[in-house]
C-alpha cells in the first residue's frame, strides 16, 4: 500500500515560513473581557523556548535539516516532550500553521529513522505492537475481559463479528480494552447499544491497535503494518459481513481511521461503503431522529473538557497552493466542520437535570489533557501533574464532574485528580446516557 506520509525535507517550505513571532504560545480569545492563558504543556511545565509551542520544535526541524543540529540525548528528549496536543496551531496565522502537528511528528519520523527516537521508555510500546497488536503489552486474549458482564444474567451477549453478520461494528481501540479503569467506557457503549437494540458487533480478540501511538510516536512503519491489517479487516468486513458503519469510542481510534489512515492512496477504494463515526456523533445523530430518549433526571453540575484528537485534530484547513488568491502556499482560512466540539456539549444539555459550565480554555483553545504524544509513556510524571492543572481549571467553575469523549483523557485527568487530592471525577460520555437510558420496552 502507498502511503503519503511526509518527510522533514518535503515540509522544509512550511518549516521556513515560521517568523518565530511567539503567537503560538498563549491562547488568547477577544473580550471582552479578553482572556490569554498558557496553551503549550511543554512550555507550560519546562519554561525554555525549546520546548514552548511550535516556536521551539520548528528551530529544531531547520537545525536537523541544515545540519547545524545532530540528534544526542538531549535533543531527542526535547523533541518528545511535546503531547502533539495542536493547540500552538490554533494559535499560529502564519503559512506554516495547516502544517505544525505534522513537522512535529516528522521530525519525530526523522529521529526514528536516525535510530535516536523513540525515548527508552516508549520503545516498549513498538516491541508491545510487534508481539501483541496492542501498545499496554497484554495478550490478545485479554482483549475481551471488559465484555464479561455482557455473558451473566439478563445481560445480552456481544456478537462476534468475524462470525455473525451485523452493519455495525463497534471498534472498541486498545486503552478500553486493556486499561482497566477505562472498561467503564466500552461497557457504558455496549450497554447503550444494548438497550437501543442495535445489531452490532465486536471483532474481540482478532482486534488490533489502530496505530494512532505509533504515528504520533514518529515510528511510521509501525503504523502502517497496523493501518493496512486494518483497512483489510474493514473490506472484508464490508464484504461478507455486511458492516456499513465502523463506531468508536476513542477519541484516538476515530482520528487515525479518519484522516491518518486517509493518507493511504488506496484509503477510498478500501473505506468504500463504510463509514467512520465518533460515538458520540452516532449517538447525537440518534437523538435528534428521536432515537434516544433520557429518563432522569441527573442534577450534576459538569463541566466539559474537549480532547485534542477529537477536536482541533479534526480541523480542515484552506491553502492558496497556486498562488491565485493571495500567494502560493499561503494560508487562507479553516474549518472546524469535523471538530466534535458541540456534538457532546447538546448531548449533555439535553440530559435531564445537568447543568453545564464552561472552563476558560474550551474548543480550539482547550488545555490538553498532557497524556498525548507518548507523554503519559515517556513523562507519566508531567503527564499527571499537567492533567492536575487541567482539573483544576474544572473546580474553577464550581462543577463536581468533568466530562470528556476519550479513553486517554479519561484515564490522565482522573490520575491528575488523584494526584490533588480533587474529589473531581472524569467521566466519559457514555457513562451518563448509559445512566439515563431507559432499557428498550420489548
Amino acid at each position: 500500500m502507498k502511503w503519503n506520509i511526509s518527510t522533514l525535507e518535503e515540509l522544509e517550505d512550511a518549516i521556513w515560513r515560521c517568523t518565530a513571532c511567539g503567537t503560538c504560545k498563549v491562547a488568547y480569545d477577544y473580550g471582552p473581557p479578553s482572556q490569554c492563558r498558557e496553551i503549550c504543556p511543554a512550555g507550560t511545565e519546562f519554561g525554555f523556548e525549546g520546548f514552548m509551542a511550535s516556536k521551539g520544535k520548528i528551530a529544531f526541524a531547520r537545525g536537523i535539516l541544515s545540519g547545524e543540529l545532530e540528534w544526542d540525548e538531549e535533543l531527542v528528549e526535547a523533541v518528545y516532550k511535546c503531547t502533539i496536543c495542536a493547540g500552538c496551531q490554533s494559535q499560529c496565522q502564519l503559512d506554516h500553521k495547516p502544517y505544525i502537528p505534522e513537522i512535529f511528528e516528522a521530525l519525530r519520523r526523522k529521529a526514528v529513522e536516525a535510530g535516536a527516537g523513540p525515548l527508552p521508555a516508549q520503545k516498549v510500546i513498538a516491541q508491545s505492537l510487534r508481539s501483541y497488536d496492542n501498545p499496554y503489552q497484554g495478550p490478545r486474549r485479554v482483549r475481551t475481559d471488559w465484555a464479561r458482564i455482557f455473558k451473566k444474567g439478563k445481560q445480552k451477549p456481544i456478537k462476534d463479528i468475524n462470525k455473525e453478520p451485523a452493519p455495525l461494528l463497534y471498534f472498541v481501540g486498545c486503552t478500553g480494552a486493556y486499561n482497566v479503569p477505562e472498561r467503564v467506557i466500552p461497557q457504558a457503549t455496549a450497554s447503550i447499544f444494548n438497550k437501543l437494540g442495535l445489531d452490532y458487533g465486536i471483532l474481540g480478540e482478532n482486534e488490533l491497535c489502530c496505530g494512532s501511538t505509533a504515528m504520533r510516536l514518529g515510528d511510521a512503519e509501525a503504523f502502517k503494518r497496523m493501518a493496512e491489517a486494518n483497512l483489510e479487516t474493514f473490506k472484508k468486513l464490508h464484504e461478507k459481513q455486511g458492516v456499513e458503519t465502523i463506531v468508536t469510542a476513542c477519541a484516538g481510534c476515530y482520528r487515525a481511521i479518519l484522516k491518518d489512515y486517509s493518507l493511504a492512496d488506496e484509503y477510498e477504494e478500501m473505506m468504500k461503503g463504510i463509514k467512520v463515526i465518533h460515538v458520540s456523533q452516532f449517538l447525537y445523530d440518534l437523538y435528534k431522529a428521536g432515537r434516544l430518549e433520557f429518563s432522569g433526571p441527573l442534577p450534576w453540575k459538569v463541566t466539559y473538557h474537549d480532547p485534542c484528537h477529537a477536536g482541533r485534530h479534526l480541523t480542515k484547513f484552506l491553502v492558496d497552493k497556486d498562488g491565485s488568491q493571495l500567494w502560493a502556499g499561503a494560508y487562507i482560512s479553516l474549518n472546524e466542520e469535523d471538530c466534535l466540539y458541540d456534538v457532546p456539549r447538546d448531548l449533555l444539555k439535553a440530559i435531564p437535570g445537568i447543568e453545564l459550565t464552561e472552563m476558560q480554555r474550551i474548543r480550539a483553545n482547550s488545555y490538553c489533557c498532557g497524556g498525548g504524544g507518548g507523554v503519559m509513556t515517556g513523562f507519566p510524571d508531567w503527564a499527571q501533574r499537567n492533567a492536575a492543572l487541567r482539573i483544576q481549571e474544572g473546580m474553577e467553575t464550581g462543577a463536581e464532574t468533568m466530562v470528556s469523549i476519550c479513553p486517554f483523557c479519561h484515564y490522565n485527568l482522573n490520575q491528575g485528580a488523584q494526584g490533588i487530592g480533587s474529589p473531581m471525577k472524569l467521566l466519559d460520555l457514555t457513562e451518563l446516557i448509559d445512566r439515563v437510558l431507559p432499557e428498550k420496552e420489548v
